[in-house]
């Protein structure tokens, strides 16, 4: 599979990479924001979208956007979130390397701050935390997940999950991802906490879905906790090294 159709030759300052998984609704807002919110602050940007195991017309709505759009490029990789990072990954041209979701529920205007504070060399890392969340069980299942990474790998950080996330593309050039699945974004906290990066969290509200459906269920919650305590004491934690 693996297809690619891609535009625009400059090299930016700012590659943004956006998981695409059933989207139709959303992904077209989506990017036009993040274009919208990086032209605005002058930002020389790539914005790579990668999409895979969708049943609607996401790949359709990408294509057309990369043909009409010269800072846009558009690929296809299996479905599983990491998988789709690990593509956009090795694809990105940028100084900085940064990675949303495509529903419009991460806000992109903090991505002009964080390469402010990575420019003035101030952190490492930048990423999102949630002021608050919509669901009282999301709440209570993310506040549970958040504490036991704390305690179990001594993070600094009260939000793991939220993105975006943008840092120095140096980071992860040459690296495969362990995890293929939202557990990625734990991996990628301990990557950087390995490295002795100084992570920064910045407060943004949550936003609600305006289409489409979640794919975070029960069964995606008990893989994230597997996968947090294999990082600690088991298979992915040895591969790392941590």
């Amino acid at each position: 599979m693996k297809k690619a159709l891609t535009s625009g030759t400059k090299v930016p300052l700012l590659s943004l990479a956006l998981n695409v998984y059933n989207e139709e609704e959303n992904i077209g807002k989506t990017y036009k924001e993040c274009k919208e919110v990086l032209k605005k602050a002058k930002i020389p940007y790539e914005i790579i979208l990668v999409e895979g195991g969708s049943t609607d017309n996401s790949w359709k709505i990408l294509q057309r956007l990369a043909r009409n759009n010269s800072d846009c490029k558009v690929f296809q990789a299996e479905m599983e979130p990491g998988k789709k990072l690990n593509k956009g990954m090795k694809v990105a041209k940028g100084k900085y390397f940064g990675y949303m979701c495509s529903d419009g529920q991460d806000d992109p205007n903090i991505i002009p701050k964080a390469i402010k504070l990575l420019e003035a060399n101030k952190v490492d890392f930048v990423k999102g935390r949630r002021i608050d969340r919509a669901y009282w069980q999301r709440k209570v299942i993310s506040r549970i997940y958040n504490f036991c990474c704390r305690m179990i790998f001594g993070l600094n950080l009260k939000d793991v999950n939220m993105h975006p996330k943008v840092f120095r593309r140096e980071f992860v050039k040459g690296i495969n991802l362990i995890s293929s699945s939202e557990s990625v974004d734990l991996e990628i906290v301990l990557r950087a906490q390995k490295k002795g990066y100084k992570i920064i969290e910045l407060p943004i509200e949550e936003r609600d879905r305006e289409g489409g459906k979640s794919s975070v269920n029960i069964n995606v919650a008990i893989n994230m906790i597997r996968d947090m305590l294999s990082y600690k004491w088991g298979r992915k934690g040895k591969l790392l090294n941590y």
